[in-house]
């Protein structure tokens, strides 16, 4: 099937990391058993309305220790940011926001955590598989916890 025929009205332009910081104290871990850590979350940066198309930018942040016992044995934070765009001929400035917060975070989340892999594999750690989230509830818990700290 052409893809010209079937391509969607939200792409993903391109990535970089903004920020990364490593602090890895692990060494002769054998035998020991590591607790880790996760905590993720994402900003839309910005969504912009030009004359035929919206441009949005999305960070996806991401933040691991890892303790034994309670030793930190190692802290690791990525933000990773995304630019997209979207067809102004279809889709409306809500619809693209809406789609900047899931598809645009659910694109970044997966390439985060082939980064976070890959690097701490090079690292001289285990390489750290950062669990799959479910980004509709991600999105539903970050709405209601904004709702408890307006209230």
């Amino acid at each position: 099937m052409k893809t010209d025929k079937i391509m969607a009205d939200f792409q993903f332009l391109n990535n970089k990391v903004i920020e990364f910081h490593i602090q890895n104290n692990l060494l002769n871990t054998e035998d020991k058993t590591i607790k880790i850590d996760c905590d993720m979350d994402y900003e839309i940066v910005s969504c912009n309305e030009f004359e035929d198309r919206y441009l949005g930018i999305v960070d996806f942040i991401v933040d691991l220790s890892g303790k034994i016992r309670d030793n930190e044995a190692f802290k690791i934070r990525l933000i990773m940011r995304g630019n997209f765009v979207g067809s102004k001929i279809k889709l409306s400035i809500n619809s693209f926001e809406g789609m900047l917060e899931v598809n645009g975070t659910a694109t970044l989340s997966q390439i985060s955590r082939a980064y976070l892999t890959s690097v701490t594999s090079l690292s001289g750690m285990f390489p750290i598989n950062v669990p799959m989230v479910n980004i509709y509830a991600m999105k539903k818990y970050k709405e209601k916890s904004l709702d408890n700290k307006s209230q």
